[in-house]
């Protein structure tokens, strides 16, 4: 899956584009720099708290037991012929709950100008695709950009089981 944002609808003035694409085995250091680049705050609220190795973590999302129940898509910026991480969402399939879980970040820098919501939406489009009609997430309760975001994407809030966090719920349609 690739797709193209207009890069002004991100970052007004820019003129270099901004890509989505679904992240390989090959992007794991390219995750780990996107990760070790957020704020520290930013760092907690993607992974629920304090995180040590964060290539053992880009390793996680890029390359699960389960290939065919998980995904990550990744958000660059490209510009003189290089391309920079600046967003990613990873979707697993919880067999457990019967639907699918996603988690999202955005660059510090790139926050609040749509990019979000792009990558959720592609994420929402590919989890259909892969017969997916279920979709959660949870964010710790003080993370207002992402509340505010599952609130914009129509997705309503219930209580999590981890008493720090809330969930949210969207039932996907094609």
């Amino acid at each position: 899956m690739k797709g193209f944002l207009s890069p002004r609808a991100i970052l007004p003035g820019a003129v270099n584009p901004i890509w989505i694409r679904t992240a390989g085995e090959g992007d794991v250091d390219k995750l780990a720099f996107y990760f070790g680049g957020l704020s520290c705050g930013a760092r907690y609220n993607r992974f629920m708290g304090a995180v040590g190795d964060l290539s053992n973590r880009a390793r996680d999302c890029l390359m699960p037991a389960r290939k065919s129940d998980v995904f990550t898509l990744v958000a660059e910026w490209r510009e003189h012929a290089r391309s920079t991480v600046i967003g990613e969402a990873s979707y697993g399939y919880d067999r457990f709950e019967e639907r699918g879980e996603f988690a999202i970040s955005v660059s510090d820098q790139i926050q609040r100008h749509g990019l979000g919501s792009a990558l959720l939406g592609a994420l929402q489009s590919r989890a259909l695709s892969l017969g997916c009609s279920e979709l959660f997430g949870e964010t710790l309760k003080g993370n207002e950009d992402m509340k505010n975001l599952a609130r914009k994407a129509g997705f309503a809030f219930t209580r999590s089981s981890d008493w720090r966090a809330v969930r949210f719920d969207k039932t996907l349609k094609g």
